[in-house]
């Protein structure tokens, strides 16, 4: 996953962020997050899609970020993402 910020922290908004969990973790339902980070816009953030994350909900203002997954395909075709997540990551 790549996430790109757009927006500037405590400018264009308050609280908001992407928390991560510690891979022994409980879960994210379940326990405070290991970090929250809140780079500066222009600041690409890399991480695989396996790590425990989800983004954290923006008390004021507007939070803008470009997001893009990658997954390796086993076969030729196409595959389509037509669904919409919550800000845990489960479908809705």
């Amino acid at each position: 996953t790549v996430l790109l910020p757009l927006s500037c922290p405590d400018r264009d908004f308050e609280g908001g962020g992407t928390a991560f969990w510690s891979q022994d973790s409980r879960g994210h339902r379940v326990e405070e997050p290991s970090i929250v980070l809140k780079p500066p816009a222009g600041t690409a953030m890399l991480f695989g899609g396996c790590v425990t994350h989800a983004g954290v909900p923006v008390g004021t203002g507007t939070r803008v970020v470009f997001v893009s997954s990658f997954s390796s395909a086993k076969d030729d075709k196409p595959v389509a993402i037509e669904e919409h997540r919550d800000i845990y990551g489960d479908s809705v």
